[in-house]
């Protein structure tokens, strides 16, 4: 399984996941701080961001 594949599968399995419940999100928010999960947000950016090299 490619990495695009594997993406693809994963997106599919999200999607079609329930929403979530008020309680729910709730403990994640708990479990999983914001500053946690803007720190993960932004190296994923990062990551998608093409590089360049000076010449």
């Amino acid at each position: 399984m490619t990495a695009e594949e594997r993406r693809s599968y994963i997106r599919r399995i999200v999607d079609a996941a329930p929403p979530l419940s008020a309680e729910d999100a709730e403990t994640l928010r708990v479990l999983i701080p914001l500053g946690a999960r803007a720190a993960a947000e932004r190296t994923r950016q990062r990551a998608r961001t093409p590089r360049t090299t000076a010449a």
